[in-house]
């Protein structure tokens, strides 16, 4: 069974649009991209739009790769201290020479709706699309076994805090090649490797969140093996699963700093 984000992410959309106008709310987003990275201008367009169509209103900052790391604080320092800018993101990854740790924590926590600060408001929209995603499946979550596959400590461990609470148990792994996998009720995969996960490694009835965006030949491909097609599995597709609701969160905080900052 596919567990269809794009479905959900548009009834969010249509939701946040209709408080927007209610509320005679401007939300106002900014997006900091550094440097010519064809998928980071991918993903910048997605949210351009999707922010125009519900009434926010994005202001793109093109940086070159040449530019100062003192300019982008510079240029963040700017944005936080403007009243009608409620979110900043930073467009990911950022060239090498950047050190994306200082110039995401130089944002204030209550614009920081990517929610990558200790410290943010917000949770992460990613976070928030993965549990939404779970929750589809209508399973009942509780007691359930949990295996993030992830190298980033920074995206796993808040994921981690977030199941737990939902009395979920929950790994860590680098390598899908664990045999945790196997005896997993939920798969969250995160490792950027295009098929890694086999059907044999899922078990029967297991949840599979596939986070994992590959592009190949300007097509995308997850971390899950295009060819599963069992009815036993629920499972986000690549794309439209986890991608288009991240998205729909991301605009549901700025409208929500937005809600409160007036």
């Amino acid at each position: 069974m596919l567990l269809n984000g794009k479905k959900i992410a548009q009834k969010i959309k249509k939701r946040l649009k209709n408080n927007i106008e209610r509320r005679k709310l401007i939300p106002g987003l900014a997006i900091i991209l550094i440097g010519k990275n064809p998928n980071s201008a991918v993903y910048v367009r997605l949210k351009q739009k999707a922010s125009k169509n519900i009434g926010i209103k994005c202001q793109t900052f093109l940086l070159s790769s040449k530019c100062r790391q003192k300019d982008v604080l510079n240029l963040i320092e700017k944005l936080n201290n403007d009243p009608k800018t409620h979110g900043i993101i930073i467009q990911m990854p950022v060239p090498k020479r950047f050190n994306p740790d200082l110039l995401v924590n130089s944002i204030l926590p209550s614009k920081d709706i990517d929610g990558f600060q200790k410290k943010s408001k917000f949770v992460s929209p990613t976070h928030q699309a993965i549990i939404r995603l779970m929750k589809a499946s209508k399973q009942n979550l509780k007691n359930k076994k949990a295996i993030i596959l992830s190298k980033n400590p920074i995206f796993a461990n808040p994921l981690k805090n977030l199941l737990k609470n939902l009395s979920i148990e929950t790994f860590y792994e680098v390598s899908p090649h664990h045999k945790n996998i196997c005896e997993a009720d939920i798969i969250i995969s995160a490792l950027g490797k295009p098929n890694i996960i086999k059907p044999k490694m899922i078990k029967k009835n297991a949840i599979v969140i596939d986070v994992g965006y590959s592009r190949i030949n300007n097509k995308l491909f997850g971390d899950v093996d295009s060819k599963i097609k069992r009815k036993d599995v629920f499972l986000s597709p690549v794309p439209g699963g986890v991608g288009p609701l991240t998205v729909a969160y991301l605009l549901k905080n700025v409208y929500l700093s937005a809600r409160n900052i007036k």
